[in-house]
C-alpha cells in the first residue's frame, strides 16, 4: 500500500491498533492453549509440564503462573507483531480472509523467532530439572534422551498452537477493524469507505469519469425512520460507488424522545440521549439544513442552511420521506404562543429551566396565593407523551421542593393533567385506569373529557368553565406534519399525513417513499392506520431500505409492510410503570424495570447505553440536580 493510500486511513490511530492487537492476542492466548490441553487429555502431550517448566523462569512452582507468564508473553508478541504489520507493512485486515493470511503469518513469526529460541535457550534445561523431580526413578540421561526423541512433536505441537493463536489474533482484530477501524475518506464527498479498492473505484467513477449509472438516494429526517433507512442502505450499498446518499435533518443529531421527560427532570442528562448523526453517516453526505422545498416532479429538493439561510438544490433519483412531525396547536395562537412543549431537545431543557425558575421564585413568595400559581403546572394531553411528562414533573417538583425548598408549602404544589378523551393512556386498556389512579395517589389531579380552550393573562381556560391559575402550560396534545409535508403535490389524509401504499411508497410516485409520523400508512388486515409510534417507523424503515435496494438492483418485488404491534408502555412515575407487552399486562415496579430494560436497549450506541444506565444508578441514591441553565440555553418566551 502506497503513501497515498495510507494517509486516506481516518479513524484509526496507534492506540487503538495495539488495543485491537491486545484483544485479539489475549484472546487467542486463551484458545492456542485448548488445542494443547485437548491433546494431554487424548494424546502424548504434557502440558502441564510445560508450565511447570515456564513458572520455573520466574522461580515458582505453581502451573497457573506459568499459565499468567505464557498469556503475558502472548500479548506482548502480539503487540510487537500487530504494530509491525499495521505500521510498516500496511497490511489492511478490515476484511476476514485478509485477517486470517495476517493471523497465520503472526503465527509462524512468533513461532520461528520467539517460540523455538525460547525452548531452546531457556526450557530445556529447565525441562530436564522438572522431569527429574516428576520422576525420580529416571536419570538425567534417560530425561534427555526422552526430551530430545520428543523434540519434533512439541515442536509441532507448538506450532500448531501459534497458528491458532494467530488465527484468533487475526480474525478478532479484523472484525474490530472492520466495525471501529480503518476507513478510506473520500474528503469531497465526506463519505468512507473500509476498502481501498472501493475508495479507488469512487473516485475513478464518480470524480474523474463520472459514471451514468449512479443512482442518487435522498432522505429527509434524522429520526427513527431516517436513521433506520440509512443504516439498513449503507450495509447493503457499503461497496456499490454507483449509489450516492444523503441525509437532510434539521437537528446534527438522532435524539432518543422517549427519554425526554426525564431529561426535563434531571435524571439524564441532554447529550446523552442524544447521538451526532454524522455517527451513522459512513457511506452518505449529511447536511445540517431545513428543508423549504419539494418538488416531486422535477425530483428536486430545495433545502436552507440553518446559519446563513443560503440556499442549495438537492436533486434525487429516490426520496425517502421520514421529516416526523410538529405540535400541533389546532389553530389556537394564544395556546400556542404561551404554553410549552416537549418534542424536542430545546424543549425539555426549556422546560427544565422554567421549573427550576418557578422553584425559586416560590421560595421567595410570601403570598399563598401567588406561590400557589408559581407551583401550578398543567400539562395537556393524555397520551404516552402528557402522561410521562407529568409524571416525571409531579416527581421533580415535590421532591426537589421538600429538599432543597423549604418555604414552599407543599399544599401550594398543583400538577394537573388534562386530557381530551374519556381515558388517559386509551391504547393500553386497563392499565389506563390504573395509571390514573397511581398519579391521583401521587398528587396529579386529572381531567378527563375536558380540553384547554385557552390561555390569557396567567389563566388556563378549560372547556368545564373551571380556570386555572399559572404560569406553566405544557402542551402534549397532538402532533401534526410540517409544512412542507402539507405542500406537497400528492394525496394526503386529512391528518396532512402522505397516504402510502402497502409498500410505502406513494402512488403517483413509486420513487418516492414515506414512513413514520409523516405517513399514512393502513394494515391492509384489518384496514386500520398503523399507529405514528416509534416501534413502527423503526420496522417501516427496514421495508423502505428493502424495497429500495430491490429497486436499485432491478429485483421487481416490492415487499408489502405487515407489521404486529409488539405492545405499549408508559413510566408514570419514580418505580412505577405500565406495559401490555404481547397481550400480557405489567404493572407497578415490574413494568417500570421493563420501560427501563427495554428503551436502554433501543439506544442506537454502547457509549450512551453507558451514560444513561450511569445517569439511572446515580439517580436511585441522589437527589436531581437543580443547576438552571439558562446561562447556556436560550428560554422560549411565555407572557406572564
Amino acid at each position: 500500500m502506497g503513501s497515498t493510500h495510507s494517509q486516506l486511513i481516518v479513524n484509526f490511530s496507534l492506540r487503538k491498533e495495539i488495543f485491537f492487537v491486545v484483544i485479539g492476542s489475549v484472546v487467542g492466548a486463551f484458545t492456542m492453549h485448548l488445542p494443547r490441553i485437548f491433546l494431554d487429555l487424548f494424546g502424548n502431550s504434557s502440558y502441564n509440564v510445560m508450565l511447570l517448566v515456564m513458572a520455573k523462569v520466574v522461580n515458582s512452582s505453581q502451573p497457573e503462573v506459568g499459565l499468567v507468564l505464557h498469556f503475558f508473553v502472548a500479548t506482548i508478541i502480539g503487540i510487537i507483531t500487530g504494530i509491525f504489520l499495521h505500521r510498516v507493512l500496511r497490511f489492511n485486515i478490515s476484511k476476514i480472509p485478509k485477517g486470517l493470511v495476517y493471523g497465520v503469518i503472526s503465527g509462524v513469526v512468533v513461532f520461528a523467532v520467539f517460540a523455538i529460541p525460547v525452548s531452546q535457550i531457556f526450557l530445556g534445561p529447565n525441562t530436564v530439572e522438572i522431569l527429574s523431580e516428576i520422576n525420580p526413578e529416571m536419570t538425567s540421561t534417560q530425561i534427555a534422551q526422552e526430551v530430545e526423541n520428543n523434540f519434533l512433536s512439541q515442536m509441532i505441537n507448538s506450532l500448531f498452537m501459534h497458528i491458532v493463536w494467530g488465527v484468533t489474533l487475526g480474525i478478532t482484530s479484523s472484525l474490530l477493524t472492520r466495525k471501529i477501524g480503518a476507513n478510506y475518506l473520500c474528503r469531497v464527498c465526506n463519505i468512507e469507505f473500509s476498502n481501498i479498492k472501493t475508495y479507488e473505484h469512487h473516485n475513478e467513477n464518480v470524480h474523474k469519469n463520472p459514471s451514468s449509472k449512479m443512482k442518487k438516494i435522498l432522505i429527509l429526517g434524522g429520526g427513527y425512520a431516517g436513521v433506520g433507512v440509512l443504516n439498513k442502505i449503507q450495509k447493503t450499498f457499503e461497496s456499490n460507488v454507483d449509489v450516492n446518499i444523503d441525509l437532510v435533518s434539521e437537528s446534527n443529531f438522532f435524539l432518543h424522545t422517549p427519554m425526554l421527560p426525564e431529561m426535563a427532570t434531571g435524571t439524564i442528562e441532554p447529550r446523552h440521549i442524544a447521538t451526532p448523526i454524522r455517527k451513522f453517516c459512513r457511506r452518505a453526505r449529511f447536511h445540517q439544513s431545513k428543508v423549504v422545498d419539494i418538488s416531486l416532479d422535477s425530483k428536486q429538493v430545495t433545502i436552507q442552511r440553518m446559519s446563513d439561510k443560503s440556499q442549495k438544490i438537492l436533486s434525487y433519483d429516490y426520496l425517502v420521506l421520514a421529516m416526523g412531525g410538529k405540535t400541533n396547536f389546532f389553530g389556537n395562537s394564544n395556546i400556542e404562543k404561551n404554553s410549552l412543549t416537549i418534542k424536542s431537545l430545546d424543549d425539555a431543557i426549556i422546560i427544565r429551566n422554567h421549573m427550576i425558575s418557578m422553584l425559586e421564585d416560590a421560595d421567595q413568595e410570601t403570598d399563598p396565593t401567588l406561590q400557589q400559581k408559581l407551583m401550578t403546572f398543567v400539562v395537556v394531553g393524555g397520551g404516552f407523551a402528557g402522561v410521562e411528562t407529568v409524571g416525571e414533573l409531579n416527581d421533580f417538583i415535590r421532591e426537589t421542593a421538600r429538599k432543597f425548598y423549604r418555604n414552599i408549602s407543599h399544599d401550594n404544589i398543583k400538577v394537573i393533567l388534562v386530557s381530551a378523551g374519556e381515558k388517559i393512556l386509551p391504547e393500553i386498556g386497563n392499565l389506563g385506569e390504573y395509571s390514573k389512579q397511581a398519579l391521583q395517589k401521587a398528587g396529579v389531579t386529572i381531567y378527563t373529557n375536558t380540553r384547554l380552550e385557552d390561555i390569557s393573562n396567567d389563566i388556563a381556560v378549560l372547556n368545564n368553565g373551571e380556570k386555572i391559575s399559572t404560569m406553566t402550560v405544557i402542551w402534549a396534545g397532538g402532533n401534526t406534519v410540517d409544512d412542507v409535508i402539507q405542500k406537497i403535490d400528492t394525496k394526503h389524509h386529512q391528518s396532512g399525513r402522505l397516504v402510502v401504499d402497502k409498500q410505502l411508497k406513494l402512488e403517483d410516485h413509486p420513487e418516492v417513499f414515506a414512513l413514520g409520523d409523516c405517513a399514512f400508512s393502513v394494515d391492509p388486515r384489518s384496514g386500520k392506520p398503523y399507529p405514528p409510534t416509534a416501534q413502527h417507523a423503526i420496522r417501516q424503515a427496514k421495508t423502505v431500505a428493502k424495497n429500495l435496494e430491490h429497486k436499485i438492483n432491478g429485483v421487481g418485488f416490492q415487499e408489502d409492510f405487515i407489521y404486529d404491534t409488539k405492545g405499549s408502555m408508559a413510566k408514570i412515575g419514580k418505580n412505577n410503570g405500565v406495559a401490555l407487552l404481547l397481550g400480557h399486562e405489567f404493572r407497578g415496579i415490574i413494568a417500570w424495570f421493563i420501560w427501563k430494560q427495554y428503551y436502554l436497549s433501543t439506544l442506537p450506541t454502547n457509549e450512551k447505553k453507558i451514560r444513561v444506565g450511569l445517569d439511572w444508578f446515580v439517580d436511585l441514591f441522589f437527589p436531581r440536580d437543580i443547576t438552571r441553565l439558562s446561562s447556556v440555553f436560550h428560554e422560549k418566551k411565555i407572557t406572564v
